[in-house]
């Protein structure tokens, strides 16, 4: 039995490496996505400052996570035995939800979790314990903390709204001064800006990503802490004269510098203070052991009053492996960049694909504040109005003067990381137990909208973005109160047994969560068309085109053949692959127009003539894949709603009408390679087939009875939607022509 407990906690120690990956999956939004969205540098250079800063902020991550020990349940209460099986649990469940939402390419708060699953799994065994000893639910509290937790819950409250709005009014306020076109602004000015934005920074690594390390006690870092406001106007003064005497070199950008400082600032103080969020269970676990294996007292008598007073027994080497781990993650974690890619997306000043859709709550929530912003805007003096619109003018944003846009500026990226760090500053300071997802996250939210990303074009995705990141922290409460309750009970009963089943779990619904996931890391669609096509003639474009019809016509023809094998056989899987695809197709078509646009919007040399040929096509083309992806919805509707099938006599009759629009769209094809379209008549026979069929499926429904009303539709639907598309294809080819 005792090697039993051995081997649990061997797992913890294992289940430590394994939270180290899925966390900094998830945490690295927190310090990443302002320098990427930005580009403050490569992707390599940035990675590497975030390295640094993560191994930095490891090795000297001294101390152990308190709540992990006492900071929940009361210690003396429990046996050595109880806390093992909840730190089992907690590990368990922290690692499925934050892969989960890693998965899902959302971030959460990995201090949340860690606390709301401490939480749930002691009260599951406090509850059948004091069942087990008939003690009344009044003893309850003396077995849980539940300040903490309360100081939890009100915090992320106070950090979602007080850090938009502190995003908000920053970007808001030095924007009014830098404006888009900020590099035009006099040395004087940016000097003085860039010496603000490192003096705070500085103060944030001396206040929290020193906060838990052994150096805190050291007369240098005390001397800093102590005169933390003398230091920060040193700092100021320092980087001002420095700032100033390099702004007349070519390409130098003091909002670059500050934006990869708080890159390596935020990276430290994670690494240092959010470390111990995925190993101070296990090594909780293991110094659990240690005074258990000393005691010579069975393993569910043994208290742990021990830990009233912990003892830290985390050591520089064990701090240091860890930080490799996490930097190694970094660099191979697809889920990484995944998480990332979803926060710039929500954040960045460009048209383009929107990830999330719109609701009828979220289109309220839109419509009230626009409501509001335009009485604000009425009462306001028309001659600050058009000051405030003045300041706010953008131009495209530009990478190192090459044509290709950023998500947002410099500017935003330093105010990002600026205001992340005062906040989480102050909340240390004031000893608010703020998370830095939720400050990093809701920062970069404010900051878009102060800079006006959210538009009327893009509000309501936007917006509908942010509610499901923020509603997704607290289902995270919400789903590791009750898994690891759940778990906690389950284990309580068969105890290793228990602990045997709930791995076993954990591990199957990773595999299905990573399986029916998609983790591919979505790289930037690039146009395949000659370099400054806008400033051509139509026939260099016009084989470009050919190539884009003839793939359409492919992708058509094979996938109307999908829909029909998909009604044939009533395959659920193949319809709902067929109506993805489409719907990639789509999304593919939305990604090259708003690329388009980005790069007509980049010259004024332009010719009329070929933007009208390419914007035409991919229009049109566009109305093509709509109105097949209709069909493929009603088609996946008719066969997941079980609704009467198409008898033998239909699907042959379809099969034949295929056959039929495969030939026809072949004669396309070869019209378009000799540069002539066929004539009209071709169009006639396929409307006069539709008809003979149609009236067919009438004389089915009104002389013999055969069909009913879905069966009718998707009949019907099927023969018009195909002759409409192959008929639209036909019609884009005499683009070319």
């Amino acid at each position: 039995m005792d090697n039993l407990f051995l081997v649990v906690v061997l797992i913890l120690l294992a289940l430590a490496v394994f939270d180290l990956i899925v966390g900094v999956s998830n945490d690295a939004v927190n310090f990443l996505t302002s320098a990427i969205g930005a580009r403050a540098g490569s992707f390599r250079l940035i990675m590497i400052v975030a390295s640094i800063g993560i191994l930095a902020g490891a090795s000297s991550a001294g101390g152990m996570m308190e709540i992990a020990k006492n900071g929940v349940f009361t210690p003396k209460m429990l046996s050595f035995q109880d806390i093992l099986f909840i730190y089992i649990v907690v590990m368990m469940t922290d690692v499925l939800i934050l892969d989960l939402f890693n998965s899902l390419k959302l971030p959460t708060s990995t201090t949340i979790s860690i606390v709301f699953e401490l939480l749930g799994a002691s009260l599951a065994i406090s509850m059948l314990k004091m069942y087990e000893q008939n003690e009344a639910v009044s003893a309850l509290a003396g077995y849980i903390n539940s300040t903490k937790a309360l100081q939890m819950i009100v915090a992320v409250f106070v950090s979602v709204f007080f850090a938009f709005f502190l995003g908000w009014l920053g970007q808001f306020i030095v924007r009014s001064i830098v404006t888009f076109n900020y590099k035009g602004i006099n040395r004087t000015l940016g000097a003085v800006l860039g010496g603000i934005s490192v003096a705070i920074i500085t103060n944030f690594v001396f206040r929290v990503a020193f906060k838990h390390s052994p150096l805190k006690y050291s007369q240098v870092v005390m001397f800093l802490n102590d005169n933390a406001w003398t230091v920060s106007l040193i700092v100021f003064i320092v980087f001002t004269m420095v700032f100033f005497i390099l702004a007349n070199r070519k390409g130098f950008d003091p909002f670059r510098f500050v934006t990869l400082l708080g890159t390596f600032a935020l990276a430290m103080a994670f690494a240092s203070n959010d470390l111990v969020n995925f190993i101070g269970v296990p090594l909780a676990s293991f110094e659990a052991y240690t005074l258990w294996v000393d005691s010579g007292i069975p393993a569910d008598e043994f208290s742990m009053e021990a830990f009233m007073n912990p003892v830290d027994t985390s050591s520089f080497y064990f701090l240091l492996l860890a930080g490799m781990i996490m930097i190694t993650s970094l660099w191979l974690s697809k889920k990484a960049r995944n998480v990332v890619q979803t926060s710039v997306d929500l954040s960045r000043q460009s048209e383009g694909m929107e990830r999330f859709r719109g609701n009828e709550a979220v289109r309220n929530v839109v419509s009230f504040f626009s409501f509001i912003s335009g009485m604000v805007i009425k009462v306001t003096p028309n001659f600050i109005v058009q000051a405030i619109e003045r300041r706010f003018e953008r131009k495209t944003l530009l990478v190192n003067g090459q044509e290709e846009p950023v998500a947002f500026d410099m500017v935003r990226a330093s105010v990002n990381l600026i205001v992340a760090a005062f906040l989480i500053s102050l909340g240390t300071s004031l000893k608010l137990p703020l998370s830095t997802t939720y400050v990093s996250f809701m920062v970069l939210m404010g900051t878009s909208l102060a800079d006006r990303a959210w538009n009327r074009d893009s509000a309501v995705y936007r917006v509908s973005g942010v509610f499901t990141v923020v509603g997704g922290w607290f289902l995270t409460a919400l789903s590791a109160l009750l898994v690891s309750g759940i778990f906690a009970t389950v284990i309580f009963y068969t105890e290793f047994v228990g602990v045997g089943i709930v791995i076993a779990i954990v591990l199957t619904a990773i595999y299905l969560v990573n399986k029916y996931t998609d983790n591919r890391v979505k790289e930037a669609l690039k146009l395949d068309l000659p370099e400054k096509w806008y400033e051509r003639t139509p026939i260099v474009i016009i084989p470009h085109v050919r190539q884009r019809i003839k793939g359409l016509k492919s992708f058509y023809i094979h996938e109307l053949g999908g829909i029909l094998k998909a009604l044939k056989k009533e395959d659920k899987r193949a319809i709902r692959k067929t109506s993805s695809l489409i719907q990639k197709k789509l999304e593919t078509n939305y990604i090259y127009i708003s690329r388009i646009n980005d790069e007509l919007r980049m010259t004024n040399d332009v010719n009329l003539e070929t933007s009208k040929l390419l914007l035409t096509y991919y229009n049109e083309e566009r109305r093509i894949l709509d109105e097949f992806q209709k069909l493929a919805d009603i088609t996946k509707t008719h066969i997941l709603n079980m609704h009467q099938p198409l008898n033998e006599e239909q699907y042959r009759q379809m099969t034949s009408f295929t056959k039929h629009i495969i030939n026809y769209l072949n004669e396309v094809e070869v019209g378009l390679q000799s540069g002539s379209v066929p004539d009209d008549q071709s169009d006639e026979q396929l409307r006069t087939l539709v008809d003979q069929f149609v009236k067919i499926q009438v004389q089915g429904i009104s002389v013999e009875y055969h069909y009913n009303l879905k069966n009718s539709l998707m009949y019907f639907h099927y023969f018009l939607t195909t002759l409409e598309c192959s008929l639209m294809i036909k019609q884009i080819s005499r683009l070319t022509t």
